[in-house]
């Protein structure tokens, strides 16, 4: 494994958590931070089978989200006593297919105890290809690949980069469900199962063949089964291989139901899946030419702990995807860097009254200032909407679906009629207030920048010979504003005077108070 170097010496000793709310199985990871290395301290794993709960209708049964909450209960009373910011519980397909994936989270937060973040695919393979990157500490081109119970994600990259990443609509529990009910093994449901996964990968094949790799790595329960029923006949060694899949298929058939496969050392709940998960993996090796594969022991958890560690000392890859959202829309570097400043001032002159002393809420506010414009590359007038759906319609790597869609929020609030309505999507009333003053402020910043110029004497909310431009207030626990600005400022300057009138109209209407003199 490889060093991780830099982290802050504080966190030696510290006990982190990863949480993998997966669509077969939920994992709960414990590990500490010691000799620069990641030290895996505890593992809880339950079958849970999200994906087989999922109805014609996409909707989570209510018997799957109550065995989800009872284990859920147990994995928050290991949890006891660490912070929220050591603590990462991630929920992958079967979540993001669900519909009732509100009402899901709102019972699974309440028995977890911590925040439950949806993630996209690419999101998914991003951090199981960053986990098997840093366990593996190869120098080689790497294609990893991970079959999971709803989906199955493929990434390529060198080192800690990635340069492709997907996510396919294939897992072992809904393969299983459709191609093999009640445990029969017919070679025309395996034929069917096979071409349905070359079906899928069709859509990556060429660009993952063109794009080449110098290793293959499997990894998770399924391709780690596969691997350890293969070396028990001793058809491999230290490697997966076509051939030998190739016999373990025609074992299968031969036994015609599960009940009857030599399965020694599988647990039950991986017996159940085994046969999708070989047929998957047959035709991911047919469609993209594989002639081996090795396996490693790392994979979205341990991806989760490093993301974990990296944010602990102030590596956030969040930061370089929003600067890479920035660049490949051309926002104005200057112009977000003057509304990110001006917004950084006000929030700090608000954050107690507001309650908004948290840091996630100032790296939300950074994040917002920084691509507010992103919708400027399609269109000046309705800038606001199109950034909105930009944000909502782009991965962009280490943000949840939620977190994605409080930026989208921000970005769509940013200028002309306070949106207040799209903000009711928020389940949590709480939530819904803070980023509707992060809002606020986001707004105030980029009316006080219209001009778009540097030098300009203007309310910047920075002090000059120890006196304030503009002095803002704000009451506790409500959500008005004042702004007190120096004699005749807004006599000289009409334009800004103009701006905030306007501000005041279309926040009244709304029902909030901004007041200025």
């Amino acid at each position: 494994m490889a060093e991780i170097q830099n982290v802050d010496k504080t966190e030696q000793g510290k006990t982190f958590a990863a949480i993998d709310l997966g669509s077969n199985s939920f994992h709960l990871t414990l590990a500490k931070f010691e000799h620069e290395n990641i030290q895996i301290q505890g593992v809880l794993k339950h079958r849970i089978q999200l994906a087989a709960g999922l109805n014609k209708y996409n909707k989570l049964s209510k018997e799957s989200i109550e065995r989800s909450v009872e284990c859920l209960k147990l994995y928050g009373q290991r949890l006891q006593g660490i912070p929220p910011q050591r603590v990462k519980a991630l929920a992958t397909y079967s979540l993001r297919k669900a519909k009732n994936s509100r009402e899901f989270l709102r019972e699974a937060e309440k028995a977890l105890g911590y925040a439950i973040e949806i993630i996209s695919g690419t999101e998914e393979a991003r951090l199981i290809y960053s986990g098997v990157a840093h366990y593996e500490a190869s120098k080689e081109k790497l294609l990893v690949i991970d079959i999971g119970g709803g989906s199955t994600e493929f990434a390529t990259g060198k080192g800690f980069i990635t340069e492709l990443l997907d996510s396919l609509q294939m897992g072992c529990v809904s393969f299983s469900t459709r191609f093999f009910p009640d445990g029969d093994i017919k070679k025309s449901g395996f034929k069917r199962a096979v071409t349905a996964a070359r079906l899928e990968i069709v859509s990556i094949e060429d660009l993952y063949l063109r794009e080449g790799w110098d290793e293959v790595i499997g990894t998770s329960g399924t391709i780690e089964s596969i691997f350890y029923l293969l070396k028990e006949r001793n058809w491999i060694d230290d490697v997966i291989t076509a051939d030998a899949l190739k016999k373990l298929k025609k074992e299968f058939l031969q036994a015609g139901k599960v009940e009857n496969l030599n399965l020694t050392g599988t647990s039950q709940n991986r017996r159940e899946i085994i046969t999708s998960g070989l047929a998957i993996l047959i035709g991911i090796f047919k469609s993209l030419k594989l002639e081996a594969m090795r396996i490693s022991d790392a994979a979205l958890r341990e991806g989760i702990l490093f993301e974990l560690l990296g944010r602990s000392h102030n590596e956030d890859i969040r930061d370089k995807a929003i600067q890479g959202l920035r660049d490949r829309f051309h926002v104005n570097v200057n112009q977000a860097r003057r509304v990110g400043n001006t917004a950084k001032k006000i929030f700090k002159m608000v954050k107690k009254d507001w309650e908004l002393d948290k840091k996630e809420y100032r790296q939300l506010l950074r994040w917002a200032s920084t691509v507010h414009e992103v919708g400027m590359a399609l269109n000046y007038s309705h800038q606001q909407k199109h950034g909105e759906y930009i944000i909502r319609a782009t991965d962009i790597s280490g943000f949840s679906i939620q977190r994605k869609n409080q930026l989208a929020l921000l970005v769509r609030a940013n200028r002309r009629k306070f949106p207040l309505g799209l903000f009711d999507v928020l389940e949590h009333e709480d939530e819904r207030i803070k980023l509707i003053r992060l809002a606020r402020i986001l707004r105030l910043a980029v009316l006080l920048n219209h001009r778009r110029r540097d030098g300009i004497k203007i309310p910047q909310c920075i002090e000059v010979e120890n006196r304030p431009h503009v002095n803002i207030e704000s009451e506790q626990g409500k959500d008005s504003m004042s702004l007190f600005f120096p004699k005749h400022f807004l006599k000289e300057m009409t334009l800004v005077a103009a701006d905030l009138e306007q501000e005041k109209q279309f926040l009244n209407k709304v029902g909030f108070t901004l007041d200025y003199c």
